[in-house]
């Protein structure tokens, strides 16, 4: 079983602590609401899970090891947002290029089918609008089948139909045995596909779960 594990970390950009002796363990597949107000660190934990920024004291073990180049690779797919595109490359390049990293080329179709990218597959990236950017930026994530996967605002700037095209794949994540960790601030759409939240509240981690009404519980917690 695949477990993320925080003992007493401490980060801080620019001598801001961001995280202080922040501890957190997850050892439950399904999906995980990552929610905090902007600029409270979202993102710097999931680069911090990935070895893309080091704590300055105590650990991130995923499955016990240290988030090495060689453990991320193994264990993390991570889903930034679509400004890590290139505007002149395909859709389907980039789906190609990443396939052949994890060597799930049999997967593009699998993950193009998903995200609904069929329509604009061949079109260069630069020509597609936002929420089909994101789908793009999202479906890369989804090539290879590890344990951890992290969406940084996969919900951000999208138009209706993309949102349900999205909230559908997060609906089919929940049983898929991973720990898929959702950074958003759209607490309604949360609330459809996960119970479970991680609230960045100061400089930790709260683990809670929220049966109804997350938007209250996040204006007790942050207002």
């Amino acid at each position: 079983m695949t477990d993320i594990s925080l003992n007493q970390m401490s980060f801080a950009y620019r001598g801001h602590p961001v995280y202080e002796h922040a501890s957190l363990t997850l050892t439950q597949p399904g999906v995980y609401g990552l929610v905090g107000p902007n600029g409270s660190g979202k993102s710097t934990l999931f680069d911090l899970l990935c070895g893309l920024l080091r704590p300055q004291s105590g650990t991130i073990a995923l499955d016990g090891a240290a988030p090495s180049a060689d453990v991320v690779f193994d264990k993390i797919a991570y889903g930034q947002d679509a400004s890590v595109l290139y505007s002149h490359l395909s859709a389907v390049d980039h789906l190609r290029f990443v396939a052949r990293q994890h060597h799930e080329t049999a997967a593009i179709a699998r993950v193009s089918e998903q995200l609904e990218l069929t329509a604009f597959a061949e079109q260069p990236v630069g020509r597609l609008s936002m929420g089909q950017k994101q789908r793009v930026a999202i479906a890369l994530a989804l090539l290879p089948q590890t344990p951890i996967l992290l969406l940084d605002e996969p919900l951000n700037g999208l138009d209706p139909d993309s949102i349900i095209i999205i909230r559908d794949l997060l609906m089919s994540l929940k049983d898929s045995g991973r720990i898929v960790l959702v950074s958003s601030h759209n607490l309604a759409e949360l609330e459809k596909v996960t119970q479970h939240y991680l609230f960045k509240v100061g400089t930790a981690i709260q683990e809670e779960r929220v049966m109804v009404d997350a938007e209250a519980r996040y204006e007790a917690l942050f207002h």
